[in-house]
């Protein structure tokens, strides 16, 4: 028996001076000798940890937190780019892509209930978020849809040319030179103008017929005898149409086209409008007194050409809200003004702009005029 504690002490020695520990030597009651050491719990605790790592519990919240620091701060960023600064539906989509990648690659940090919330929080929204923007993208998509729509809405605008008198006066502006006409007339055919009939010009005001390339209507006012030997041979040689309005009441008069010359107008291309009978000034006047000038002048007109005469002028561009509701009454779909600029179809029916042509201007300031866009 001492023999065995004999060795058992050497045993301690060597091992004591081999790896420079101290401690005590205790025999258990079954007589195995023992070494009580604090810094032998320590050197002997490493030895088993490669074999069974899940042995300690404190040790792996650590190590997670230091090896999956770079995958947290990788995935927001790209997930806060798509969702607040709405980039290009590619981008989202390489992005979308993306996130999930960086979160497949490192299961690691999933234990971790510390470092993730943030990783696993922010790979959510952006499935979340992504369909919002993809929904959204259609929009630019599906605004090209609504353009025809909006198209078809702009108004429409045609230059409506105000002529009356064609001789020589420089003195007075309503009567335009020959030469004149024929230079505007000639302008017209070189830039590419489509002269409209009064019809043309309706189908395209009410959006039934496309416009042609720059519409452009003539309009005559009064009924002067020089429409008919001046204006009408320059029209017929360039072919272009008009409207003259005429007053049935000054018809035959000294200066003004009797009903044959109307009537080879009309025969010619020209549209035969009404201009009240005697060209008055409506506002001054009751309203069945304005109810008889504008019926009649139709009546008479359709009767003598038998063609619908339903598109008014009014005598010095004069009008009140009686002389609205008689043309409603009456049947009247549209009806011109004096006021200066293009006819709309935004405008009222009744109260249609046109452009004057004065004989003292020049060419120029016609062009311009004509080009103006309002």
């Amino acid at each position: 028996m001492r023999r065995t504690f004999w060795v058992a002490g050497c045993i301690a020695i060597l091992w004591m001076v081999t790896f420079g520990i101290g401690g005590v030597m205790t025999r258990n009651d079954s007589g195995i000798v023992q070494l009580t050491s604090p810094h032998a719990a320590e050197a002997l605790a490493p030895q088993p940890a490669p074999e069974s790592a899940p042995a300690p519990a404190a040790e792996p919240l650590q190590q997670p937190q230091i090896a999956p620091e770079p995958v947290p701060k990788l995935v927001p960023e790209p997930v806060q780019e798509i969702i607040q600064e709405q980039v290009q539906e590619q981008v989202q989509t390489t992005m979308q892509e993306l996130v999930p990648g960086t979160v497949q690659s490192s299961p690691e940090p999933q234990p971790a209930p510390s470092a993730q919330p943030q990783a696993a929080a922010s790979p959510q929204p952006a499935p979340a978020e992504s369909p919002n923007p993809a929904a959204a993208e259609p929009k630019p998509a599906s605004n090209p849809a609504p353009s025809p729509e909006k198209r078809s809405e702009e108004p429409v605008s045609i230059p409506v040319l105000n002529y009356h008198s064609i001789g020589h006066d420089p003195d007075n502006s309503l009567l335009l030179a020959p030469e004149k006409l024929e230079k505007q007339l000639q302008h017209l055919k070189e830039e590419g103008y489509t002269p409209l009939t009064l019809e043309q010009f309706i189908l395209i005001m009410e959006k039934r017929e496309p416009a042609p390339p720059k519409p452009v209507l003539l309009t005559f006012d009064d009924g002067y005898t020089d429409n008919y030997t001046e204006a009408m041979p320059l029209l017929r040689k360039y072919e272009v149409p008009a409207v003259v309005f005429v007053s049935p009441g000054m018809v035959g008069t000294p200066g003004y086209m009797t009903w044959e010359q109307i009537k080879e107008l009309d025969q010619s291309g020209w549209d035969i409008m009404p201009h009240g009978m005697t060209h008055p000034h409506l506002p001054k006047l009751s309203a069945a007194k304005q109810k008889e000038e504008i019926a009649e002048s139709r009546r008479l007109i359709e009767q003598e050409l038998g063609n619908k005469a339903d598109v008014y002028c009014y005598p010095y561009g004069e009008f009140n809200q009686t002389t609205l509701d008689i043309l409603k009454e009456n049947g009247y779909r549209y009806a011109f003004t004096i006021e200066q600029g293009r006819a709309s179809s935004a405008q009222s029916p009744y109260k249609l702009k046109r452009i004057y042509v004065s004989g003292k201007e020049s060419i120029s300031t016609w062009i311009r005029k004509l080009s103006a866009s309002s």
